[in-house]
């Protein structure tokens, strides 16, 4: 799930899960499959577009890598990281979908499950935490620091083709004097 959670954010087939996920919570107090796979899937999208920002001499394309690495990671909002950078360069879209299948086992693994429906990110990860089970907290820690590093390394590795400055990019807006107008009189 976690591999694929780009991919559904891509077409919009995300949504389709939220009446199952509210559903889940509402009957269980819990929902285990789909919010812990994009709590990995979300960060590791941002990692990738950090690792954009650090690797990339277009200053337009940094700017908005560094963006969307944020969004992506404090709030989990993904779909500047994933439009902006992943989808446009296409091998940290790769790195993103191998690490969200990694950082998805993981949180798997750990037992994580969401007892609310928000989008996962560096704020929304208490959702995550359950007072029975306190290694709760160090399984969503261990799989944000996963999927932001794995993720980072993993674009770093595959690398990307970056996109060069145009001439206008590169250079500072001129702006054109003007001449100072002389004021005529009408007779």
């Amino acid at each position: 799930m976690g591999a694929l959670w780009p991919l559904l954010v891509m077409t919009g087939m995300h949504r389709v899960f939220t009446p199952t996920i509210i559903q889940t919570i509402a009957e269980t107090g819990k929902e285990g499959m789909v919010m812990p796979s994009e709590i990995g899937a979300n960060l590791s999208l941002g990692g990738s577009s950090l690792a954009v920002a650090f690797r990339t001499k277009n200053r337009e394309l940094r700017q908005t890598a560094l963006a969307a690495a944020a969004s992506a990671i404090v709030a989990g909002i993904s779909e500047p990281a994933l439009y902006g950078v992943a989808v446009r360069l296409k091998r940290p879209l790769i790195a993103s979908l191998i690490n969200g299948f990694i950082c998805g086992a993981v949180a798997g693994i750990g037992g994580l499950a969401s007892h609310s429906m928000a989008s996962p990110g560096l704020f929304t990860s208490v959702q995550f935490f359950d007072p029975a089970n306190p290694m709760s907290i160090v399984w969503v820690v261990a799989v944000m620091i996963l999927a932001v590093l794995l993720s980072f390394v993993l674009t770093l590795i595959l690398g990307f083709e970056d996109i060069p400055e145009t001439e206008e990019e590169s250079q500072p807006t001129k702006t054109k004097t003007s001449e100072p107008v002389q004021a005529t009189s009408v007779s």
